[in-house]
């Protein structure tokens, strides 16, 4: 896959092609889609993925949670996504969160871990 790193937000950035949404599309399917199977196998049945950097064409597994359409929707909302305490990995996003651009939060602490583990 054809990513490249954001080392200030910790994204993988598609580079490759783009659909009109603004999501990565790696043959068939949205390149974060394909990402996250690579890493933690297919996702389950009722859930979707929820972009926790807000950024579409991001590929980070890390960066991913699979959560219920309901759950997706309520996130869109700045309001909601400010009111989280923790990352999906239970770290505290007041001394760990970084917001993004496009106003998604990242746990630095789960950047750093992933960052880790690539080099």
């Amino acid at each position: 896959m054809s990513t490249e790193r954001d080392p200030i937000f910790g994204c993988e950035r598609w580079t490759g092609k783009l659909d009109r949404d603004g999501y990565g599309f790696h043959g068939r399917s949205r390149a974060h889609i394909v990402a996250w199977e690579r890493a933690h196998g297919q996702v389950a049945d009722g859930l979707e993925l929820d972009h926790l950097c807000r950024r579409r064409n991001c590929c980070a597994p890390h960066h991913l949670e699979p959560i219920t359409r309901a759950e997706n929707e309520k996130r869109k909302s700045w309001r909601y996504r400010a009111r989280r305490k923790l990352c999906p990995r239970g770290h505290e996003l007041a001394k760990n969160g970084i917001v993004t651009p496009e106003g998604g939060r990242v746990c630095r602490a789960c950047n750093r871990a992933a960052e880790s583990k690539s080099t």
